[in-house]
């Protein structure tokens, strides 16, 4: 059931482009070439090698595209969970002006949330996406557009968010025109995603985390050997971290529900053998950021010495900004595919006919988050957007989904509930929408108020039909 023999070979392609890359950097500084090649070298190394993973992984079967055939090792789907949460820190990190102000406690909860208890418990549901989440247990119409609506909205912002990021780098590097620089790398995005599906995302995702971590501990490495001191800077960037005042405790605890349930830190835990294989993927995550947060404050806020210190640093912003962008948009394509309408009927599907909607819907998305990409005022912009809308209408079905039976009523009533308590805060001038935190803290109020109505639905009514545990329809299906 292995798909190793296949992706190790391109995968091992993929990462001698990278060293190679890195190589040439530091060649073309030592024989005295221009500047700006020498800074272009690493992004666009960036650019061509995950477009060439994603071309390279291509899916052939829709046990391949939907959920990578269940057999992603723990330490890759580990490393392919750490880009987009790496690339959605460095949103978050220009997200504020003022960074005391930023729930960064809340933020790191959520994601060890996500990493550990929340991922896992979805992958133990056998779904292939968070689509399938919805649509399998709560079977309506209503429940089934709301929902595609709302993974729409927040994928389409996630990727927008990447997007930006990625395009701003590439901009800087290359000197050239923001929509050039955006129409780039909406080609890298598409290449590296809509060939492959979940395989593509999750070998492009572990190759951009391995890359980034590798040339982030090259840079301290080279930092240290200059005569920086590196263990210095080390603590004084923890000793800044920890007293640094933060928000009140109702935003740290409305951003770690937010990041806590997001989409978009689930996938790569589909594509493993088992929720305990998701929860041992989650961990090496977590630890991969760790050692990767430890290398960054031993950089400190040190200006690039040269070209090629520029080079690498674009390197590093520009493969997580690409994966946060490839967790978007993989929500946004999968939810108006067939997951949402036919879900429940996924195994009487035409294969080539779901790869090949899945596939149109990427391109489509991708065009879309690059339009609202052009429009935002800053790279970060949609990223509360993506977390409120999440936080407000799709966690407090989330929620229910823990519960047995397969009755859309209380979901549909909850979400409801949820967009008429949102329209009232709004009307009645509840917190401040332009700051992040306190449109969290409103969602944060909606999202309660529709569990708490769905909640109590579900226990006054019966579920319509049981919900017994079922195998695992995506491993050593024949025929697909």
């Amino acid at each position: 059931m292995s798909d190793q023999p296949d992706v190790g070979p391109k995968a091992a392609f993929v990462a001698a482009v990278y060293m190679l890359a890195i190589g040439g950097v530091f060649a073309l500084e030592r024989v005295g070439a221009p500047d700006r090649l020498v800074a272009a070298l690493g992004p666009v190394a960036a650019l061509i090698g995950v477009a060439a993973l994603g071309v390279l992984t291509r899916a052939k079967t829709l046990l391949d595209f939907l959920v990578a055939r269940r057999a992603v090792p723990s330490a890759y789907a580990g490393l392919a969970l750490a880009a987009p949460i790496g690339g959605f820190a460095l949103a978050f990190n220009g997200a504020a002006a003022d960074s005391a102000r930023l729930p960064w406690r809340g933020l790191a909860a959520g994601v060890v949330l996500a990493a550990l208890i929340v991922a896992p418990r979805f992958r133990a549901t056998h779904a292939s996406a968070m689509s399938d989440v919805f649509a399998t247990r709560f079977p309506n119409l209503f429940t089934r557009v709301g929902f595609a609506i709302t993974l729409l909205v927040c994928g389409l912002a996630l990727a927008a968010s990447g997007l930006g990021y990625a395009a701003l780098t590439v901009r800087n590097s290359l000197g050239i025109e923001p929509d050039a620089a955006l129409a780039i790398c909406v080609a890298v995005l598409v290449a590296s995603l809509a060939p492959g599906g979940l395989r593509g995302l999750v070998w492009t995702d572990a190759a951009s985390a391995g890359a980034g971590f590798a040339t982030v501990g090259l840079l301290a490495a080279l930092s240290a050997r200059a005569g920086s001191d590196v263990a210095g800077r080390i603590e004084t960037a923890f000793d800044e971290l920890g007293q640094l005042p933060g928000p009140s405790l109702l935003h740290e605890i409305a951003a770690a529900a937010a990041v806590a349930s997001l989409f978009a830190f689930v996938s790569p835990a589909l594509a493993a053998a088992s929720a305990g294989a998701a929860r041992r993927a989650g961990a090496i995550a977590l630890l991969v950021l760790a050692l990767g947060g430890v290398a960054a404050a031993a950089l400190g806020d040190t200006p690039p010495r040269g070209a090629s210190d520029s080079a690498l640093a674009a390197l590093i912003v520009c493969l997580p900004a690409l994966a946060l962008a490839r967790a978007g948009l993989y929500g946004a394509a999968r939810a108006f595919g067939l997951d949402l309408a036919r879900a429940q009927k996924r195994l009487s599907v035409l294969a080539s006919r779901r790869m090949a909607l899945a596939r149109g819907g990427v391109l489509l998305g991708a065009c879309a988050a690059a339009a609202i990409a052009r429009i935002s005022p800053h790279p970060s912009a949609p990223l509360y957007l993506a977390l409120g809308f999440w936080l407000a209408f799709a966690t407090p079905s989330l929620l229910l989904s823990v519960l047995p039976g397969r009755n859309a009523a209380p979901a549909g009533v909850a979400l409801t509930v949820s967009v008429a308590a949102s329209l009232l805060g709004r009307l009645l001038g509840f917190g401040d929408p332009v700051y992040g935190p306190d449109l969290l803290v409103g969602c944060l109020g909606a999202g309660l108020a529709g569990f708490a109505v769905g909640f109590g639905l579900f226990v006054l009514t019966p579920p319509a039909k049981p919900a017994p545990p079922l195998p695992d329809p995506f491993v050593e299906l024949p025929g697909v």
